[in-house]
C-alpha cells in the first residue's frame, strides 16, 4: 500500500482532486509511489481502464 501519510503537499493536493474510485484503488494497491510523477502515472493508468 502506498504511504499516503508521507505524500508531499503537492501529492496530497493532486490526490484529493482524483475521483474517489481512483483514490481507493491507489490506497489498496501495492504500487510504489515516491513522487508526484509516480502518482500521476498510476492514477492516469487507472482512469484509462474505466
Amino acid at each position: 500500500m502506498p504511504d499516503i501519510f508521507n505524500f508531499t503537499p503537492e501529492m496530497e493536493t493532486y490526490f484529493s482532486t482524483l475521483p474517489v474510485y481512483v483514490q481507493e484503488n491507489i490506497k489498496q494497491s501495492n504500487q510504489k509511489i515516491n513522487s508526484l510523477e509516480d502518482l500521476r502515472a498510476v492514477s492516469e493508468k487507472l482512469m484509462e481502464r474505466k
